[in-house]
């Protein structure tokens, strides 16, 4: 009797198990491009390839003003960016992901350039390209995060 108490607790925990990963299964998965669409950005933070924060005054030209600055990436490959204080607006260019999603090209004001898709999701999004540093190209990934 114990047996097949425990038997059949076996099998209904494994039906359950099963009927969960079903339903999980069959959610759409957002795409890069649904998941740049999806917030206001604004930067976070830079950091070098290996992730050691930099701090954004040490740079020149527009990487320095960069995170001053909210992105909006619309459905029609519009970007358009604001002041994260005033609000107003302060230049728009076009976007697009190429090289099946691996580069986000930008042509905006102060903005502009092929960077590579280090991580995007709803939740965050990281980009990378060279900034010039004391005469000096080095590899920088710009910490995006929705703007709450």
């Amino acid at each position: 009797m114990r047996r097949s108490k425990i038997l059949l607790l076996f099998f209904f925990l494994t039906f359950v198990l099963l009927s969960c990963s079903k339903e999980a299964s069959t959610d759409p998965a957002v795409t890069k491009s649904d998941a740049i669409k999806s917030t206001e950005w604004v930067v976070d933070g830079f950091t070098t390839a290996d992730n050691t924060p930099i701090d954004p005054a040490l740079f020149s030209g527009d990487a320095k003003f960069i995170n001053q600055l909210t992105y909006i990436f619309d459905n029609t490959g519009i970007v358009r960016s604001y002041d994260k204080i005033s609000k107003q607006p302060q230049a728009y260019g076009t976007w697009g992901l190429t090289e099946n999603d691996t580069k986000l090209d930008i042509n905006i004001q102060g903005f502009k350039g092929t960077f590579g898709v280090i991580e995007l999701s709803k939740q965050k999004m990281i980009l990378r390209n060279n900034i010039k540093y004391n005469n000096l190209e080095i590899p920088v990934n710009m910490v995006f995060l929705p703007l709450k």
